[in-house]
């Protein structure tokens, strides 16, 4: 009976302990670069700014992608706003490639439009064969159904861009690369 008395005002001074020591504060050795923070976005997904590049695969089988610009078309009638998004990829392997991609757009408050199977009316970007040392760029584009989610997205957005390599004739919606870039406030007008 001694011990289990001994035993339990060993763990209250320990959880008594534990709970009043106040934290350790450490200065991170690396400065933290700013980056919009938008709902959904978990906070280690890596988002590009508008001129960023990014090299996609490994070893002699890489792409480099970037955005190459972004449209606004007329407007085609009441509430109907079309963006069309330009992805530049240039294949830095050694074969040729091909790419499927969608594009989704997300505005500050979280709402999204696009995405897999739903821009470019669900059949996304397709690039041609790209050879070996050469960039094409391939248009996708979202239609977005409401003036006031339009205003939204013309205050900042991110892009996310889902790329599915081409092997065959059959098509995964299963994304291989996934690239994020920060759209800055009045690009979208």
């Amino acid at each position: 009976m001694k011990n289990i008395a001994i035993l339990a005002i060993t763990i209250c001074v320990l959880l008594v302990a534990g709970c009043t020591t106040t934290p350790s504060t450490t200065t991170p050795s690396v400065a933290a670069t700013p980056v919009p923070t938008f709902p959904g976005k978990i906070l280690t997904d890596k988002v590009l700014p508008m001129d960023g590049m990014l090299t996609l695969g490994t070893g002699n089988n890489t792409m480099e992608v970037s955005i190459y610009g972004i449209e606004i078309d007329p407007a085609e009638g009441a509430n109907n706003q079309t963006i069309t998004i330009y992805i530049l990829a240039k294949n830095n392997g050694t074969a040729p490639r091909q790419f499927v991609w969608f594009s989704k757009l997300t505005n500050m408050y979280g709402n999204s439009f696009g995405g897999i199977g739903i821009s470019h009316q669900g059949s996304g970007a397709r690039s041609g064969k790209i050879v070996p040392g050469i960039a094409e760029a391939a248009r996708d584009y979202i239609v977005i159904r409401s003036d006031e989610s339009f205003a939204t997205l013309s205050k900042g957005a991110v892009l996310d861009v889902y790329f599915m390599e081409k092997t065959s004739d059959e098509i995964s919606m299963v994304p291989d690369y996934h690239v994020a870039w920060f759209i800055e406030p009045g690009v979208i007008k």
